[in-house]
């Protein structure tokens, strides 16, 4: 029992563990909601580093991303950065400067660098005046600015005002040295630099006394100490002592080793002894009647290399029929030539294995059916090739994007219109398969998008647990299928599951019927099918 509940429960782990892998993949590659943002233009004189979907941070937060990155129709020097923003954050305009002609206590946008691998994206400010900016309005305040050219610059605006300072310094230092000049050149300068000095030696005086003063105070303190010295020095004595009696016992040890060893050599000297006597090539058991017998296999192996020698010698020759066939190089190189085509052909039919099967589902919330053909082609054990055709109600949704650009000012000078058409067709499969134990790994075209998925073959293949995601780009979360089938009798099986687990909209249950057919049980059946028709 235990044998069957360990491949199951860790089944049972690899589904939770994608089902997650999935959610975190979902949720980290969620972008801005579009429905709930608005588009801001910027300009800005330097876009190094900007890239579509770059993102848009407020105080750390991101709170947008950029959307489109183009040249300004009105200013090619500079590129146009439109900016998608979430409806709750507020921008104002600010208020316009006659005298300076720039935007005061307006939103402003920067072009900053996250990292030194050169990952940029932008940081804008809401601002506290002026207007709000409305969907498709511009920010004023721009600051391209960022990384190794803002250091620069701002290291020559700092050059710029340090080195007058550093003029003023050296000017201030050279007053300075005047006046010490002036002050110490004459006599009285000499007489007072003496009095520095004598204060000098009597402040160092005072420094020695006050060092010895220190060091009786140390003295003192370590002495009141005495006693914590000593515990250390009696831990010491113990722990030598418990070392002492770990040495003695492993003497006793030592000792006992060496009386085995003593008793190992006398065990080897009586076998030595009794393979040298005159009658133990005689006596079963000895290493003299070993010798002996393989002498004699010896002489009757030379016999049977004389008889193989001669034999040789024969084929050699080119004689029989052995000869002919090892010694006529035409008759083999045809042989070969025989054998190679035979095996191209025959080689990979032979290995190759097929499985059909024919599935259909009753789709609950929709109350339609939904139905499968499959065809599975195994050139290796772990390793096939997944074909399948797929008949679903809902039809093939095709999404199109087409983008019109405009010169008038009163419409987006890009307009993106998305067209979205179902048709009754059939969707397709095409996929690759590797199998480890119990686990596949599938990924390629599912039913007509990529898509990849994750199957559990337990309880000798009759209980199979099936994992698919894709159609990535149509909902805002991949559609998610999980499947389990249980084969109740040999070729037919039950299946349920869930389909389109991650979005609530479009999430249905349904039950299904199947079954399935290897080329073996084909072999077996197309003798009895009635052929008079064909």
């Amino acid at each position: 029992m235990l044998k069957k509940r360990t491949p199951l429960l860790v089944g049972l782990l690899v589904v939770v563990g994608a089902f997650a892998f999935i959610l975190t993949f979902g949720s980290l590659d969620k972008g801005v909601d579009t429905d709930d943002a608005y588009e801001v233009n910027t300009l800005f004189s330097d876009a190094t580093g900007l890239v579509e979907n770059s993102r848009v941070m407020l105080s750390g937060i991101p709170v947008g991303a950029i959307k489109s990155i183009r040249l300004d129709t009105e200013d090619p020097t500079k590129a146009r950065v439109v900016l998608v923003i979430e409806k709750r954050i507020t921008l104002y305009e600010g208020v316009l400067d006659a005298a300076t002609g720039r935007w005061v206590n307006g939103a402003t946008a920067k072009r900053l660098q996250a990292s030194l691998l050169g990952d940029y994206y932008i940081s804008i400010t809401p601002g506290i005046a002026g207007p709000k900016i409305p969907p498709g309005g511009e920010i004023h305040n721009i600051d391209s600015e960022s990384g190794l050219s803002a250091v620069l610059n701002q290291l020559e605006e700092s050059t710029a005002v340090i080195f007058p300072k550093l003029e003023k310094i050296s000017d201030d230092i050279a007053a300075i040295t005047g006046s010490v000049r002036k002050n110490f050149a004459d006599e009285e300068g000499t007489a007072a630099l003496q009095e520095i000095r004598d204060n000098i030696r009597e402040t160092t005086v005072q420094v020695a006394g006050l060092s010895k003063e220190i060091r009786g105070f140390v003295d003192q303190a370590i002495v009141s100490h005495t006693q914590d010295v000593k515990n250390i020095i009696e831990n010491v004595e113990a722990t030598t002592r418990d070392l002492r009696s770990i040495a003695a016992r492993a003497d006793a040890r030592l000792d006992h080793i060496l009386v085995n060893v003593d008793e190992i050599t006398g065990d080897l000297r009586g076998f030595v002894g009794r393979n040298l006597t005159e009658g133990a090539v005689s006596q079963e058991g000895t290493v003299a009647h070993a010798l002996a017998k393989i002498d004699k296999s010896a002489v009757a192996l030379e016999g049977t290399m004389e008889s193989a020698r001669t034999i040789a010698e024969r084929i050699e020759a080119g004689q029989g029929t052995v000869g002919r066939l090892l010694t006529d190089e035409k008759l083999i190189d045809d042989v070969e030539d025989v054998v190679s085509d035979v095996k191209g052909i025959t080689g990979p039919i032979g290995r190759l294995q097929v499985k059909v099967e024919f599935r259909s589902e009753y789709n609950i919330g929709q109350a339609s059916l939904k139905s499968y053909v499959s065809l599975s082609l195994y050139p290796k054990p772990d390793k096939f090739y997944f074909i399948q055709l797929v008949s679903d109600p809902a039809g093939l949704t095709e999404t199109k994007q087409r983008v019109t650009t405009t010169n008038d000012p009163s419409l987006p000078p890009v307009l993106v219109e998305e067209i979205v058409s179902t048709s009754n067709k059939l969707k397709f499969t095409a996929q690759f398969g590797k199998r480890w134990h119990f686990l596949t790994f599938r990924y390629g075209i599912m039913e007509s998008t990529g898509g990849l998925g994750i199957d559990l073959d337990l309880l000798g293949d009759r209980l199979r647990m099936r994992t698919d995601v894709f159609d990535f780009g149509r909902d805002d979360w991949p559609r998610l299928r999980m499947l389990a089938a249980w084969e109740f009798a040999k070729h037919f099986y039950v299946a349920a599951g869930i389909d389109n687990v991650l979005n609530g909209a479009r999430r249905d249950y349904f039950v299904g019927l199947g079954m399935g057919f290897t080329d073996e049980d084909l072999k077996s059946i197309l003798p009895f099918v009635p052929t008079s028709g064909l």
